[in-house]
């Protein structure tokens, strides 16, 4: 007690806490911006590992597969036959797809997904040395994530059906999906599965989806697909499985959409493009309708990844079949579900990943950066009395915001799900919520006089907005780290808020500059801003790609229960509604020494 009391005192004499108070704002900043390098450093040499197979009992690539030159009539007479289908005819009612599946033995089922009015033909075929308990799933839909009739898929789906069903090795059951699509109505057929179908065949291990939108014989390399939603993804062991499979069969692998010139470099730009890639697309998962198809298996504890031929030349459709039937052949080999390996982790490459405790430190740095300028904000202008006084009328107007940011997160859910022109609705929506975007940026700028909140208050609410925030990133940051972390980045400019009041207070600079970069920080933080600009970069561009990325960010709970809407409606969205009442109705100006004086 006395060497505290002592290094206070010393402290106090030396006047570090207002020098401390004074860099908060700096500490902050420096935090965001070590999150940042974190990432970074991570595609450096030495920094990633290299991939491995966990359990032993896969033995990937240790046996030989028969589907070789034998089943060469069977694809290719099959493929006579899907190169004249009207694909969206065929997808809601395709007897000859049912009548060739019972030809070979499969039993049979439809399953009618009341929400997109689709039917989903799949079959069953019961392993001949299993206690019919355990199940993998091969997925052919109609259509590719592209939008393109998946001819090369829709071939191999009935050749391979045919090819195991004259195998006796098998100890798990098998079932062929051949669903409209890879999105929603997958995910339909996932849930049904689990809940009101009669026909299954037990608990599902792993499930591979296969797009080949090729009639062509030869395609050039293999790509997968992984990411799941709400962060999940499948155990890393099943895409080492089929990479090392595929390498046996000398075929290239490609993750992240990477060129066939990227796979086989080896420098870190290459590994950056990849991982940056990964947290985007694990961060919006389920809200894109170019779904790849594996993300439907998601919330049952199934193993499921999207494998797709790309390119035009170099390897035989067979050797595709191939890569299926070793892979399935090695999850057939496992006596328990997928458990040794990771479940949390981030690829560089085909070969290469960091674990979640290599980059879940930098999602940490954003979180206590929010909490430092949470600090800064509430030591500006509220004493300790103040804080307790007040907390309670805080509390309560924070929850008025965010109780107002339910309903309308839900009205808005309605009417989009609800409207016959989806696309209009939600382009009226998105464009209308921008507007009153730039109307609050515009009442910041014009200084409105009216402060309906007192002192205390602004800067209170202020604070718990940003609090609120590094609370919303901390509750994420194993569950879904690209998220939390994507909007901690997304939302770093409303940590400069209180340093430009302080500013402003002071007189520090121009006060229309000052006011003008708190309007900027505000339009650039919000979420509504972060949306348009993501559908407008990174799904087709123009009105259309923003119309389409809104629109599954409505519906994505509807579709596919991802949780991204409603983190954002009511985790984000009211944080910063609250920080933009503040300065607009909220009163942050400080009486100087000299007019109390007065």
């Amino acid at each position: 007690m006395a060497l505290a009391e002592t290094v206070l005192r010393k402290v106090y004499k030396l006047g570090l806490l207002p020098k401390l108070f004074l860099i908060l704002p700096r500490v902050s900043f420096l935090l965001a911006l070590a999150s940042v390098a974190w990432l970074l450093m991570l595609p450096m040499d030495g920094q990633f590992r290299n991939t491995y197979i966990s359990e032993n009992a896969l033995m990937p690539g240790q046996v030989t597969s028969y589907f070789r030159e034998s089943e060469w009539n069977y694809v290719r007479g099959f493929r006579s036959e899907v190169v004249n289908w009207n694909f969206s005819e065929m997808s809601t009612d395709n007897e000859l797809l049912t009548n060739w599946l019972q030809d070979f033995g499969w039993s049979v089922s439809k399953h009618r997904d009341p929400k997109t009015n689709t039917t989903t033909t799949y079959a069953i075929m019961h392993a001949p040395r299993g206690d019919n308990t355990e199940a993998m799933v091969l997925v052919v839909p109609y259509f590719t994530s592209e939008g393109m009739p998946n001819k090369g898929g829709l071939t191999l789906g009935p050749a391979l059906a045919n090819y195991f069903a004259k195998m006796s090795i098998w100890s798990k059951n098998l079932i062929l999906v051949f669903p409209h699509n890879g999105h929603s109505v997958l995910r339909s057929w996932v849930e049904a599965y689990h809940t009101t179908l009669d026909a299954t065949a037990g608990s599902i291990d792993a499930a591979l989806v296969v797009e080949y939108p090729s009639d062509s014989d030869a395609f050039g390399h293999l790509e997968i697909n992984y990411e799941g939603l709400n962060g999940q993804l499948p155990n890393l062991d099943l895409i080492n499985t089929v990479t090392t499979v595929a390498s046996h069969e000398g075929i290239r692998v490609s993750v992240q959409g990477m060129s066939p010139d990227d796979i086989d470099k080896r420098d870190y730009w290459s590994r950056l493009q990849v991982f940056a890639s990964g947290i985007l697309r694990l961060a919006t998962a389920g809200i894109s309708s170019k779904s790849p198809g594996c993300e439907s298996f998601s919330g049952w504890q199934i193993q499921a990844i999207t494998i797709s031929a790309a390119g035009e030349k170099g390897h035989d459709v067979t050797q595709f079949g191939r890569i299926i039937d070793s892979s399935f052949r090695s999850v057939n080999n496992l006596l328990e579900k997928f458990h040794q390996s990771f479940f949390f982790y981030l690829l560089m490459s085909p070969r290469h990943f960091v674990s979640i405790g290599t980059y879940l430190p930098a999602a940490v740095l954003v979180a206590v950066s929010f909490a430092i300028s949470s600090l800064y904000s509430l030591a500006s202008g509220v004493t300790t009395p103040e804080f307790i006084t007040h907390i309670s009328d805080v509390l309560f107007i924070f929850t008025g915001i965010e109780a107002v940011c339910l309903l309308l997160s839900l009205l808005m859910q309605t009417i989009v799900v609800n409207a016959t022109e989806g696309y209009t609705t939600t382009i009226t929506i998105v464009y209308g919520l921008v507007i009153s975007t730039l109307v609050t940026v515009l009442s910041t700028l014009a200084g409105n006089n009216i402060k309906i909140l007192s002192k205390t208050h602004s800067y209170m609410l202020l604070a718990f907005a940003l609090f609120f925030i590094a609370m919303l990133i901390v509750s994420m940051l194993i569950v879904h780290f690209a998220l939390a972390f994507s909007i901690g980045i997304c939302a770093l400019p409303l940590t400069f808020i209180q340093p430009l009041i302080n500013m402003c207070n002071a007189g520090n600079g121009s006060l229309i500059k000052h006011k003008l970069r708190i309007a900027m920080c505000l339009l650039i933080s919000s979420p509504i801003t972060v949306v348009v600009a993501l559908g407008y970069l990174i799904n087709d561009g123009g009105m259309f790609g923003i119309a389409n990325f809104s629109h599954g960010l409505f519906v994505s709970w509807d579709a596919m229960q991802s949780w991204t809407y409603f983190i954002i409606a009511l985790g984000w969205y009211p944080a910063w509604s609250a920080i933009a009442v503040a300065c607009i109705f909220g009163d942050f100006r400080i009486e100087s020494v000299k007019q109390k004086a007065d």
